[in-house]
């Protein structure tokens, strides 16, 4: 047991013993250089019997390096890459070196880190350790916080060890600064070290200081200290055997941290000059290659042998080839000593010792060493950058290129340079860089089609985690310059301004878009299906349904049978803003397959929005829980905080719709809050909506009129057209109900004008039903027969919770008119659909109304899976649709033992023992597990 670290050890002792009982656990322990991290981590793997143990950690020269550390973690275990799916092992291969780069989305490599690790813990526990995590490149970063958020039930444990602040200047002489690991694993359950009570730090001197201290100096030391075990350690050695003994006064100042540095670096200083040299070379190289380091060494005319005189003053080891430093601080003593002039040289001793296979660090040495604009050194960097495109690291070809950009001598050059950086900034996750680097390039960019790139980043940036009416200013204002020269650039930025423009509902706004896109020259596919899809949305904004539908439909087909998932999305977007649910519906789970398959996780999130939607609309409510569940995980795990918005508005509409009141609160205020600061139409609308829907299922029809007419009323921004046309059917209840038969009318008439022109059955079945409530009170004859005529047009709509709505409110209708025994048949129904569907309030408002006939409504079927976890519904439903627990894994983003837990808790819910009764309880009642299309 470490000297006051009883509690912490016993944290990790049961984060081992429940990786023994195959439960996972995740921990990140932070602290000040020397408060002892890296003995805990020590601590773990000695006490880690049973357990397979991995090692890995950051190294700040391989921060710039994609996947440096987790090639590292995992190198031991790469023999069992053959057990992944093909495509995962393929992208980690082309990640570490090991095979071709594969093209495609980031966070396929960390879906391979995750079934590579889970596939190693099915043969037993794992342990996996990360030491300076605060160094780990940020692919490496990403990709094991990736993974720390999505272990259950596999067996592994995962601890990461933190520095809270970097000492210092970084190790590069010039290195861009990009978000560390604190950004990566914020979130994850933490362990903060402090130092150590007084009494254990006297211990741990006593147990490790050759001389005996008198108290006093002991009382000092500690307190100086601050109880930091390093600095406990190492300052009794800059102090003579005199003062440790008490006999002579000790330095007024006892200071940690720099000082503590400083000692080391005293201790580097009494060393002979070749032997500094020698340490220099390895602190700047810091891959620990033994070969490596004397091969720079002797061009420096630095023989062999000092590395003895080094390893002797214990700054250093060597094991296995490897040199390694006592502690990092002792090497950034070591480079941040030196001067500029002696590192330069070290720098460039090593780029030319370096083999042609570690180009990508040659590269960063020839950047550390340039003095001055370098071609060569930057020519090495964009090459470097294109390796770490290729293997998905993004991020670390933000920073290539960045340095790139600064080694350049000609603007234009430089321009281009920083274009592309921005680019890869962006598709690292890292908007604030990206947006950055845009504003350096420009100033420089003389060229303009490399200004609309640039323009491009920007906008994109601004769309998804800024305000929708400033991006599109950005993306109309530089689409302009590139109209002519290049329309397949200029129709991209246009397209997705209009889908802006559609997204904060400006008509004037989609309508210059769709006026430039018909502009552009023709021939390019981007152009004629952007013109399509913007031009059917400016028609429906405009209120055009005539012409907006057909455009729509059109704009479905073309992507019909292209494999890229976002044009599946858009093409599923204008199907189901066109009411064709079957073609969207379709198109979306294509989509979402394709984009699984791709691992294109950050893609995911922006088409299961609508997904999760459509399925809620078309009542699907457990498929769209569990849609918007996973689609929100993923929006903040990629920092989309607008598609989360979207996902939480979902979410709060199903809540409401089962009768989760408190639930529904919660997603809707946060939806709101976001929404309507950043003027997000569609969730805003959504969000309001749900509130709605909760005040009008629990039988508050005022509240619901007054929050219905609100969201109607709403402007830019804080409503949206389309999602009030879809809610005018609850308008036109809620107006009936509180006796305004002005805004019931006005309502009807804006769904009939959209259900006009449409295809949809259940769009006529709505406005069917909505005359039969305006009707109701002076015809009823006519009522009955336009509810007659709703229910048969839902028959073949597939909307079963607008079905059961309307067959209650027939049923209310008959029951008033004394008609009990045929109001008993559509109550009856009702109630069955509300049941199958958990859909509570309105359940009981059906039997309340069956029972007010005379007839007690029946029990609830026990074996109801409403106590299922949106996850859970997830793995249910596909294992219903026969697949196994590899397949779904992939699928889901899981392990396949964290899968095969949850399908345990699955059955024991729903009361069945097979996944061959799963199967069956889906066949016989499709609805209950929210399968379908």
């Amino acid at each position: 047991m470490l000297h006051g670290r009883e509690r912490e050890c016993g944290i990790l002792a049961r984060l081992l013993d429940g990786a023994r009982d195959r439960r996972s656990g995740v921990l990140v322990v932070r602290g000040e250089a020397g408060i002892g991290k890296s003995s805990l981590l020590g601590f773990a793997a000695e006490r880690a019997a049973g357990l397979r143990v991995l090692r890995g950690g950051g190294v700040e020269s391989e921060s710039e390096l994609p996947y440096a550390a987790a090639h590292q973690l995992l190198r031991p275990v790469a023999d069992r890459l053959a057990a992944i799916p093909a495509g995962q092992a393929a992208a980690l291969r082309g990640a570490f070196g090991l095979g071709e780069p594969v093209e495609g989305d980031r966070f396929l490599v960390s879906i391979a880190v995750l079934s590579l690790l889970s596939e190693v813990a099915e043969e037993g526990p794992l342990l996996c350790l990360v030491d300076d995590a605060q160094w780990l490149d940020g692919a490496s970063a990403g990709a094991l916080a990736f993974v720390a958020r999505r272990l259950e039930a596999e067996g592994i444990v995962l601890l990461f060890a933190v520095r809270d602040e970097e000492p210092g200047p970084p190790h590069r002489a010039v290195r861009d600064e990009e978000p560390g690991a604190s950004r990566h694993l914020a979130g994850l359950p933490e362990l903060r070290l402090r130092g150590l009570e007084p009494e254990a730090a006297r211990a741990l001197l006593a147990e490790r200081t050759a001389v005996a201290l008198a108290p006093e100096v002991a009382g000092t030391l500690v307190a100086s200290t601050a109880g930091n075990p390093l600095a406990l350690l190492e300052l009794p050695g800059s102090l003579s055997a005199e003062q440790l003994a008490g006999l002579r006064p000790l330095p007024e100042r006892l200071p940690v941290g720099e000082v503590v540095e400083q000692v080391f670096l005293d201790r580097v200083r009494r060393l002979t000059a070749p032997a500094q040299t020698l340490l220099l070379v390895a602190a700047a190289e810091e891959s620990g290659d033994v070969g490596l380091v004397l091969r720079a060494a002797r061009t420096l005319e630095v023989p062999p042998e000092v590395l003895d005189e080094a390893e002797t003053a214990g700054l250093v080891r060597v094991e296995g080839g490897v040199m390694s430093f006592r502690h990092p601080l002792v090497r950034s003593a070591v480079y941040r000593g030196a001067t500029f002039l002696r590192r330069s040289a070290v720098e460039r001793a090593l780029a030319a010792a370096l083999p042609d296979e570690d180009a990508d660090r040659r590269a960063w040495h020839l950047a550390a060493a340039a003095t001055a604009p370098d071609e060569a050194a930057a020519a090495e960097l964009e090459r470097s950058a294109e390796r770490a495109t290729r293997r998905g690291g993004h991020a670390a070809a933000a920073s290539a290129l960045h340095r790139a950009a600064a080694l350049t001598p000609t603007a234009g050059s430089r321009a281009r340079l920083l274009t592309l950086a921005a680019e890869a900034g962006w598709l690292a996750g890292q908007p604030d860089r990206a947006r950055a680097v845009v504003d350096e390039a420009a100033g420089l960019a003389a060229d303009p089609l490399l200004r609309a790139r640039g323009e491009h980043v920007r906008g994109a940036i601004e769309g998804l985690c800024g305000r929708p009416d400033t991006a599109y200013a950005m993306l109309v204002a530089a689409s302009e310059p590139v109209a002519a020269l290049h329309p397949g650039q200029a129709a991209r930025m246009l397209t997705e301004a209009g889908r802006l423009a559609w997204t904060v509902a400006d008509l004037p706004k989609l309508a210059e878009a769709d006026r430039r896109l018909a502009s552009l020259p023709r021939g390019e596919g981007a152009v004629t299906d952007g013109t399509r899809l913007v031009g059917g949305l400016a028609a429906l904004l405009e209120g055009d349904a005539a012409r907006a539908n057909p455009s729509l439909r059109e704009g479905s087909e073309p992507a019909q049978d292209q494999a890229d998932p976002l044009s599946l999305g858009m093409a599923a977007a204008a199907a189901m803003f066109a009411g064709v649910d079957a073609t969207a519906l379709d198109l979306f789970t294509r989509a979402a397959v394709r984009a699984r398959a791709a691992g294109a996780v950050s893609v995911l999130p922006l088409m299961l929005a609508p997904f999760a939607a459509l399925q809620m609309w078309t009542g699907r409510f457990a498929a769209a829980r569990a849609t918007a569940t996973e689609g929100l995980r993923l929006s903040l795990d990629t920092g989309q905080e607008n598609t989360a918005a979207h996902h939480r508005a979902v979410l709060a509409w199903i809540a409401a719709a089962q009768g989760r009141a408190a639930e529904c609160r919660t997603e809707a205020g946060a939806a709101l809050a976001h929404a309507i600061g950043q003027r997000l139409g569609p969730p805003a609308s959504i969000a309001a909506w749900a509130l709605a829907l909760l005040d009008l299922g629990e039988g508050r029809k005022a509240e619901a009129f007054d929050r219905l007419s609100a969201m109607a009323d709403a402007g830019p921004g804080e409503g949206h057209p389309a999602v009030k046309i879809f809610a005018a059917a609850d308008l036109v209840e809620a107006a009936v109900r509180t006796d305004r038969p002005d805004r019931a009318m006005a309502a009807l008439d804006l769904l009939r004008g959209w259900a006009g022109p449409s295809r949809a059955p259940w769009a006529h079945a709505l406005v069917a039903r909505c005359r039969a409530l305006v009707e109701g009170a002076d015809a009823p004859e006519l009522a009955e027969a336009r509810f007659t005529e709703a229910l048969s047009l839902h028959a073949t709509a597939g909307r079963p919770f607008d079905t059961a709505r309307t067959a209650l409110l027939f049923g209310e209708a008959l029951r008033r008119r004394r008609r009990r025994a045929e109001a008993r048949r559509h109550l009856r129904a009702a109630g069955e659909t509300f049941q199958r569907l958990n859909a509570a309030p309105w359940a009981e408002s059906a039997r309340v109304e069956l029972q007010a006939t005379g007839e007690t409504a029946r029990k609830r079927d026990p074996s109801t899976i409403a106590d299922l976890t949106p996850q859970e519904l997830q793995i249910a439903r596909l294992v219903a649709e026969g697949g196994t627990n590899r397949e779904i894994a992939a699928h889901l983003f899981l392990s396949p033992r964290t899968v095969d837990y949850h399908l345990h808790k699955v059955f024991v819910k729903v009361g069945i023992s097979s996944r061959a009764e799963l199967v069956r309880l889906s066949v016989e009642d499709p609805g209950r597990l929210g399968g379908g299309r």
